[in-house]
């Protein structure tokens, strides 16, 4: 394997004033390993610069990539978008030794949503596959959803995909989804 030009590990002190440029995608493969648990064979684009500022560094970006999903309703498999817009501060800060201790009080970028995030590493090493797995992976939803106004009403629902983890059966309802089980808890109560 050849000198790759977009490292996965990036030496923080040895970036230029002017800072640096940092493109990956599926061809350039630097990242593939790494993403390929969560965004699979799916196409993605990662490109940032990291700007030295004093005694931090400025990151800012974007990443382009899609997730395979299932719908929560109807467990039919589509590609769920990611475009993330990066912006961040990067401050190298030294562990804390045994007995030290941190109080965390109220941030001013806290309070806007548009302004920079920041990440407090340890040593002077910013390991970009370990960052851009764990973007994407916080963008991913709680409850995915086929398309945007998808709800109970979904023509997906009559067509469902069998999977074993679903269980859906005919107990009188037209639907054909099985009652709530725990629906009994509702009329138990605590004697005091």
């Amino acid at each position: 394997m050849g000198l790759r030009l977009n490292p996965t590990s990036v030496s923080l002190r040895e970036l230029p004033t002017e800072g640096r440029d940092f493109i990956y995608t599926r061809e350039s493969g630097e990242l593939n390993q790494s993403l390929g648990a969560i965004i699979g064979k799916n196409n993605y684009e990662v490109s940032f610069k990291i700007v030295p500022m004093g005694n931090s560094f400025d990151l800012r970006g974007h990443i382009q990539t899609q997730m395979s999903l299932e719908c929560s309703l109807c467990a039919i498999e589509f590609k769920h978008p990611i475009n993330l817009s990066l912006h961040e501060l990067i401050v190298v800060q030294p562990a804390l030794g045994k007995g030290d201790r941190q109080t965390h009080a109220n941030h001013a970028h806290e309070w806007e949503a548009q302004g920079p995030d920041y990440i407090v590493l340890e040593s002077e090493t910013f390991n970009v596959a370990q960052y851009v797995y764990e973007m994407i992976a916080l963008s991913e939803p709680t409850r995915p959803l086929g398309r945007p106004d998808c709800d109970e009403s979904c023509e997906n629902r009559k067509d469902r995909v069998e999977r074993t983890w679903l269980s859906f059966g005919d107990d009188g309802r037209e639907d054909g989804i099985k009652a709530n089980p725990f629906k009994v808890l509702e009329k138990m109560k605590l004697k005091s």
